[in-house]
């Protein structure tokens, strides 16, 4: 819903210039949303003829209307105000004010000006178009559950994962039956109670101007005795229409309406499922969505979820609509009964290779239940060409959470929803992993295919000289040197007078001494430029085509080209290259001359290293030369444990600094990590480290590495090693434990559903220091960890402090076995 107003102009404002002129616009707020019309000069009677449209979240705001008179020099000055409730243009004849003329009232009771004039407006609320239902806000009861649940009560989102998301048709009869006794309780109108008005059947002279997308699904009872209107026989030709077509039918008919959408994005609460499976797109998303699938009667037989009830697809609003209503009961659990559920589910987009379908989910019975709702997005995509030519599908399933009014809980209801459905979703991926082969990295041609898309750029001698020297200095010098050539053989030679001598002839006057001085100048530029020509021709593209050596993990990067970079030359450009750092090695880019949009399309391949790296270093600046210090264009630090593959397949990495930030400076990269050694990385690396430690490590089984790797977001190729009870001393203690892997140090504890986590790198620890015991301690040592300075700041929370040198200093203590964890 959103609220729509038209400002059309004003009169008799009043103005603080003499001639009784001033220069007024409008400005319009609604929450934390704003507006501003355009400024009319010398008025006062302005004419602004502008619309505006204001998303509605709480229907208890106000909307606040302010004209103001522009000052250039001064503070603004206010010329009157006007506040509408939303709550009158609800309770209005068809949700309208109309258009009339509103008195605008001065900022306080003590202003000295009563009369400011009125403003000519129309308000009215109106449906959200269809591309903006993805964000519409879902109204409920201000009903509160009962506070003394716990977050672990609330992991009640989606029971079946299915995909967000339609503007909801009518409430449930237990949200009618919520409502009607909120109305016996409480005697003064309240939010819920018009929302009630709203939905709740209406006189047939009312019902008529109502959209058929906020009207009950009525039984039979009522529908003999209300007769029905156009857009209720309009639904019965679609459920109609719809019981008569296939799923196939269905799709394409949704398709036919909606050619040319985009892909949604993924939704703001995270990402779920990010997987390939070996099947094509049409098959996945008939097995997930079919109704002749069985896929969500099997997952519903897993979850413990009852009461399946899974209405046909149909069309609606002359087939610009598909979507189906899903009903179930969740499981109980220890602490909260089972509850019901619904499922509001609509196709966004369905041609043949892509599909994207919301869900919008509705648990009242939870705790809290009547404060949000869930929304899931699942999008099927083609997924990268397999090596055998199979076709492949990408699966992404995203979610974010709607508040419908504010609550203190909110972080609680975060928390608990999101623990809940990445527990659901782990068991639809178990399920889903029975019925299609998910495809792992190294079965794919990605790598190839990418890489192989990139051609770098030849560019002959001849072009790349004509761009360094194709520019006026060059060509005002060269004018200049056959100009003072020509004169030296034209000219007599000089009488000797003065302070000359044979051999020394020194300038006659002032203007010689310019004219000498300008030809320095210039020719120092000149030939700046031809050692500027000399080193690119050197640099251009000298990493290129150079093969990584060596048998561990290999680091490819692609880089594509940069956009947006800083310019730090007079002539508003710069000279671009780029170094990359990882592990000690570097790798540097050619220069691309005159212009801030480079293109590279080179390729940079990295030794093989013994372990896989942590971090690459990218750091961009200008040349200017072969004696000139560079001047840096921005810098950014690649971490892969946060990013995933196929993130890092295909990336625009923003730059850092003063300049790339100021720019909004990015690079276009496409990176791989593979390990050329196959599955005894993990032995190999536990091998070696026993020898260090001198005892023996044991493999930990891969259900724990992926719990480990679920707990802090981690790829797939780290693994655990060894993990340890101990103390986190901050403030005060806190029990948790410490993970140890490959690359990382890792922390992590749950007490009562508050979670503290963090990790920092091995390659970050400047010193590990062995405490004695204390009786603060229990009497038992302790490890402080301190890292070098700037470094690990996401796990600045962890810390026990931040040093005068700007290094985090980790205190760990009370370990079970202080020794082992030490080794």
């Amino acid at each position: 819903m959103r609220l729509v107003v038209h400002v059309l102009e004003a009169r008799n404002l009043p103005a603080a210039e003499a001639q009784g002129l001033c220069d007024p616009y409008a400005k319009l707020q609604l929450g934390r949303q704003r507006g501003k019309t355009k400024v009319i000069r010398k008025s006062a009677s302005p004419v602004w003829d502008e619309e505006f449209a204001f998303r509605v979240g709480d229907l208890k705001e106000e909307l606040l209307i302010r004209i103001t008179d522009e000052d250039k020099y001064f503070s603004d000055d206010f010329l009157g105000q006007v506040k509408v409730p939303l709550s009158a243009v609800l309770d209005a004849d068809n949700r309208s004010l109309g258009t009339r003329w509103y008195p605008l009232q001065p900022k306080s009771k003590k202003s000295k000006i009563r009369d400011c004039g009125e403003i000519h407006l129309t308000i009215s609320l109106s449906q959200s178009y269809p591309e903006e239902t993805a964000t519409l806000a879902h109204w409920a009861s201000d009903d509160f559950a009962s506070s003394s649940d716990k977050s672990s009560e609330l992991r009640k989102g989606s029971s079946l994962p299915n995909i967000p998301i339609e503007l909801s048709t009518s409430p449930s009869r237990s949200d009618e039956a919520e409502i009607t006794r909120e109305d016996k309780s409480n005697a003064a109108p309240s939010f819920v109670n018009r929302l009630h008005q709203i939905f709740s059947v209406k006189p047939k002279d009312t019902e008529a101007s109502v959209p058929p997308l906020f009207k009950h699904d009525r039984g039979l009872d009522t529908l003999e005795e209300t007769p029905l209107t156009s857009s209720q026989h309009s639904n019965e030709q679609d459920l109609e229409t719809s019981a008569n077509m296939s799923f196939d039918e269905l799709l394409k008919s949704f398709a036919s309406k909606h050619e040319g959408n985009d892909m949604p994005g993924n939704l703001s609460g995270g990402v779920l499922i990010d997987q390939v499976y070996a099947v094509a797109p049409s098959d996945l998303n008939t097995l997930l969505f079919s109704p002749t699938s069985d896929f969500l009667q099997s997952l519903a037989k897993m979850q413990g979820t009852t009461g399946l009830d899974i209405q046909q697809w149909r069309l609606e609003n002359d087939g610009e609509i598909l979507k189906r209503v899903v009903t179930y009961t969740k499981a109980a659990t220890k602490l909260v009964k089972a509850v019901k559920a619904t499922e509001d589910v609509a196709y966004l987009k369905a041609d043949g290779d892509m599909y994207a379908v919301l869900a919008d989910v509705s648990t009242p019975e939870v705790p809290f239940g009547n404060n949000f709702r869930v929304e899931i997005l699942t999008c099927i995509m083609p997924g990268p060409e397999l090596r055998d030519d199979e076709i492949s599908s990408r699966l992404v399933i995203s979610w974010r959470l709607n508040f419908m009014q504010s609550t203190m809980m909110k972080g609680m209801i975060e928390n608990g929803a999101k623990q809940g459905l990445k527990d659901n979703f782990n068991q639809f991926s178990e399920l889903l992993a029975q019925n299609v082969r998910p495809v792992d990295a190294k079965d794919t041609t990605t790598n190839n295919e990418s890489l192989s898309s990139v051609q770098p750029e030849t560019e002959s001698d001849w072009k790349l000289a004509f761009r360094i020297f194709g520019n006026f200095t060059v060509l005002s010098s060269v004018i200049a040197f056959i100009y003072v050539f020509a004169h030296i053989i034209l000219a007599s030679p000089s009488i000797i007078q003065g302070l000359e001598f044979p051999g020394l002839d020194l300038p006659d006057s002032v203007g010689e001494v310019v004219v000498c001085g300008v030809l320095v100048l210039q020719g120092q530029r000149v030939l700046n430029m031809i050692a500027r020509f000399v080193q690119a021709r050197r640099q251009r593209g000298g990493d290129h085509g150079v093969k990584a050596k060596g048998d561990g993990w290999l680091l490819t990067v692609a880089l594509i080209d940069g956009t947006n970079l800083s310019a730090t030359k007079s002539s508003g450009y710069s000279d671009p290259y780029v170094v990359f750092t990882c592990n000690g090695q570097t790798k540097t880019s050619s220069i691309k001359f005159h212009t801030l949009e480079p293109q590279w399309n080179e390729i940079f391949e990295f030794d093989a290293m013994e372990d896989p790296p942590s971090v690459m270093e990218i750091n961009v600046y200008d040349f200017d030369g072969p004696f000139d210090e560079v001047a840096s264009l921005g810098h950014v630090e690649v971490n892969f444990l946060k990013y995933s593959i196929p993130e890092l397949a295909d990336i625009w990495i923003p730059l850092k600094g003063k300049l790339a930030q100021a720019c909004q400076s990015k690079l276009h990269l496409r990176i791989f990590l593979n390990n050329s050694r196959g599955t005894e990385v993990v032995k190999d690396y536990l091998d070696r480290m026993e020898k260090e430690v001198g005892r023996k490590i044991a493999m930990r089984s891969p259900h724990t590495n992926l719990e480990f790797q679920k707990i802090f977001s981690l790829p797939p190729e780290e693994f655990l090693i060894n993990d340890f009870t101990c103390h986190l001393k901050r403030k005060m203690l806190t029990q948790g434990r410490l993970f140890l892997s490959p690359r990382i140090i890792g922390f992590y504890t749950n007490l009562f559903g508050h979670k503290t986590k963090f990790f920092f790198l091995w390659e970050d620890i400047e010193e590990i220091q062995l405490l004695p015991a204390t009786l603060s301690s229990m009497g038992s040592p302790s490890l402080l960890i301190t890292l070098r300075k700037g470094r690990g700041m996401d796990a600045r929370h962890g810390a026990k402090q931040l040093d005068d040198e700007g290094r985090l200093k980790f205190h760990l203590q009370s370990f079970v076995s202080f020794n082992a964890a030490h080794k």
